[in-house]
């Protein structure tokens, strides 16, 4: 019996609809759901008490969210249609963007799932920071805020399991939304959700690098909740980029020996020194090693925002990667 090389047959195109836009959709939904989701797990899961960080890095991150869901829906626009004034364009885009996913009740498609988790993420994210406006800073000075998160008070705790629940739900479904193009080998990979769950909550402890860093407190309680906090997260961090560093691998591995698609798609990936030298050594390895030695070292501290800053860089290049060698491999069977 003569093996055939099917691959000689296939042929690759880059797909060129989702771009940079829809890159920092992904990466401020990512990082937006991991601030909310962590802030309600100090809360409620370790019992820790900073009403101030916790309920504007959820402010924050429902804003985030939210901000980068306009790209989203620009990305969906028809622009010829929309110049030669065709308005019910935007009347569909807003339909399927929330109308269909909030009242038809069709749950199937992930971009259906994705906004009923933003929806619900953003509301009860912004219950549960407002329960705690009476002692938030700049909240507590607003009598109708402060009113109103009294009354929100005595739920605080449903609030607050809603947020990381509806959190978890946004960080994850975004690697469920691409999986479900088979043709597309970096998009359709088993371990894609995975991959985006780990990176945004990586981007998030490198928000409360930043916040810890930087916002050391007014009291001495809270400045030393804040320090215990931040170092914390930095071990949560690099933790969390060891598991990414093993993700990726896993994911390259999966890429390269499962179809003649992924093979490709592996070579040009680990080709380009964008996603070599910025996302891999920058975004990834750069911030790891910065972040164990500001950890062992208490006087190298200053450590601490570079690295964090390095990473939020690199979970927006990670998506941003992903999307851009998108390349479909065709024949694809129906």
């Amino acid at each position: 019996m003569i093996a055939l090389d099917y691959s000689q047959f296939l042929t690759f195109e880059p797909q060129h609809h989702w771009r940079v836009g829809i890159a920092i959709y992904l990466f401020l939904g990512g990082l937006g759901a991991a601030m909310g989701f962590l802030a309600a797990m100090y809360k409620h899961i370790f019992k820790k008490d900073d009403p101030s960080m916790f309920a504007w890095s959820t402010l924050l991150g429902v804003l985030f969210v939210n901000f980068g869901g306009i790209f989203l829906i620009l990305d969906m626009f028809v622009w010829e249609s929309f110049i030669h004034g065709h308005i019910l364009q935007i009347l569909k885009v807003v339909y399927a963007f929330f109308g269909a996913a909030v009242f038809n009740g069709n749950f199937h498609p992930w971009i259906q799932w994705g906004a009923n988790f933003i929806v619900l993420f953003s509301l009860f994210g912004t219950l549960w920071a407002l329960s705690m406006a009476d002692r938030t800073a700049i909240l507590k000075h607003i009598g109708f805020i402060v009113k109103i998160g009294n009354l929100l008070k005595p739920l605080q705790a449903l609030w607050g399991w809603l947020t990381i629940l509806f959190g978890l739900g946004v960080m994850a479904y975004t690697g469920f939304l691409l999986s479900v193009a088979p043709s597309i080998p970096a998009w359709s990979h088993p371990l894609l959700p995975v991959l985006f769950l780990i990176s945004a909550l990586s981007t998030g402890t490198a928000w409360y690098m930043l916040w810890t860093y930087f916002a050391h407190g007014k009291d001495e309680q809270t400045k030393e909740l804040r320090e215990h906090i931040g170092h914390q997260v930095e071990w949560v961090d690099i933790a969390l980029i060891g598991l990414e560093l093993l993700a990726i691998g896993a994911y390259f591995n999966y890429l390269y020996y499962a179809y003649a698609g992924g093979k490709y798609t592996f070579h040009h990936m680990l080709s380009d020194i964008g996603f070599v030298g910025g996302f891999l050594f920058l975004g990834l390895i750069i911030p790891w090693i910065l972040e164990f030695i500001a950890a062992k070292v208490h006087s190298l501290r200053i450590l601490v925002p570079l690295a964090a800053l390095l990473v939020l860089f690199g979970g927006f290049l990670l998506r941003y990667y992903i999307l851009h060698y998108g390349i479909y491999t065709y024949p694809w069977p129906s």
